[in-house]
């Protein structure tokens, strides 16, 4: 991992890729044939649309801004009758950066927020993919035959290019977002690489589509082109916003439901809180990927939840009873009436018959591994805060005695993640110990 406030490698490289571009962009441009009209027409569309972002499930945003970008594209370089597009230049191609550039100095000038490494960085990125995508759109333009001409003068070759220049810009998107999440989180750039295609592909794809239709819009009817660009992008941003809105209610309808048995006087105030961030930690250390992590988060917050449907009240053997009554069994049978919730349910009902239940390899890892961080910390957050019978154990004995179970009930990986990440928690019911760091904890030592 990078430091997270040096990018020591990647601000030089993507300064010397923008450098590049703007010297390329720069002597390919020819002013005095440039449409000022058309450039300013897409310059205040991309602009506008650059001021809205789209978030992604799981975290992370795309800019709206993508999709009249790769309108302009399509748009600007042919100027209808003269110029085709089979007779194209790098010039027009070139105007296409010049729009990015400029819209984005004024969307960083009006947002007048304090810019960090990481935004310029990214912005350095993204005019270097801006300016590849454009060299690539020209280029295989005038590989590809012109012929035939749809409805006067589109060819396929012009739909080919401009799909080949969306996957072009999508991939310096996923670049530059898999390296920026790697340097402020706990996972590798190939991890989020992955994670950032599952979460952003078909939004892309949406963007892409919308941006060729407006380009093609805008060669067939000229400026009028804004009564059809400007609905369909508010449109577009409206619907995506209530999807995203749906997965914002979902998470916290859950944080909501992991408070009732605590609230009902079933479980101990806190526990779902504590056993939750536990476990997410606990994740991210053993390498679970962004979406995995998330529904270890799930069910570590409605672990306890199945304790609304059993009867009687808390007593000494609380755990033991309460587990033994289905507790887990009714917890599962509420989680997995919500698709969304499947993996977390498979989490909280164990690893017994995993390889029946669950055909997917990739969710059969998240849910093997997930069961044993979530049992291995519920059961040590109990023996750390103990009970009415039973003396609250220190990290080294609770570990100790929980290892003495190791291979049967605990995966040993799983508890040697505990002791090093415990002691770094700051979080109320949890002491953590100042300093301390993997090397420190008692039990990975005696490991």
């Amino acid at each position: 991992m990078g430091s997270r406030d040096g990018f020591p490698l990647a601000l030089p490289l993507a300064a010397l890729g923008a450098l590049v571009t703007l010297i390329l962009t720069i002597v390919f441009t020819k002013f005095s044939k440039i449409d000022y009209s058309d450039l300013v027409f897409w310059l205040v569309i991309f602009t506008l649309a650059a001021f809205f972002s789209l978030k992604l499930r799981g975290g992370g945003r795309v800019n709206v801004g993508f999709a009249p970008l790769l309108g302009a594209l399509v748009a600007l370089p042919v100027k209808l009758p003269s110029i085709t597009y089979g007779k194209i230049t790098g010039s027009g191609c070139a105007e296409v950066v010049w729009v990015f550039l400029l819209g984005t100095a004024i969307t960083m000038i009006v947002g007048a927020a304090e810019v960090t490494r990481a935004d310029v960085t990214s912005k350095l990125i993204d005019f270097t993919g801006v300016g590849f995508t454009a060299l690539i759109f020209f280029a295989v333009m005038k590989i590809l035959p012109q012929k035939p001409e749809l409805t006067g003068h589109y060819t396929p070759a012009l739909l080919i290019s401009a799909g080949i220049a969306a996957c072009v810009l999508y991939v310096f998107y996923l670049g530059r977002s898999a390296y920026l999440l790697a340097q402020d989180g706990q996972f590798s750039a190939g991890a989020y690489l992955q994670s950032v295609v599952r979460k952003s592909w078909f939004l892309f794809f949406t963007l892409g589509f919308v941006g060729v239709f407006m380009g093609l819009v805008f060669v067939g009817i000229g400026m009028w082109s804004v009564l059809v660009i400007l609905p369909l992008l508010l449109v577009f941003i409206y619907a995506y916003s209530r999807v995203a809105a749906t997965d914002l209610y979902l998470l916290e309808t859950i944080r909501v439901l992991s408070t009732i048995p605590e609230e009902t006087g079933m479980i101990e105030k806190g526990h779902a809180d504590r056993v939750t961030a536990l476990s997410v930690d606990v994740a991210r250390e053993l390498g679970l990927s962004p979406e995995d992590t998330k529904q270890v988060e799930y069910a570590a917050l409605l672990h306890d939840i199945g304790a609304i449907t059993r009867k009687g009240a808390p007593g000494a053997q609380e755990p033991q009873l309460m587990e033994a009554e289905g507790v887990i069994a009714g917890g599962v049978d509420i989680l997995g009436q919500v698709d969304y919730l499947e993996v977390a349910a498979e989490i909280l009902r164990g690893r017994e018959g995993l390889r029946d239940r669950v055909v997917d390899v990739d969710k059969r890892r998240a849910v093997s591994l997930g069961a044993g961080i979530l049992r291995a910390v519920d059961d040590f957050e109990s023996l750390i805060r103990g009970s009415e019978t039973r003396e609250p154990l220190s990290e080294h004995d609770a570990l100790t005695e929980m290892n003495l179970e190791r291979g049967v009930r605990y995966d040993s990986k799983v508890l040697r993640a505990i002791a090093r990440v415990y002691p770094r928690i700051p979080q109320e019911g949890f002491e953590p110990r100042v300093g301390a760091g993997p090397e420190e904890s008692d039990f990975w030592s005696e490991q």
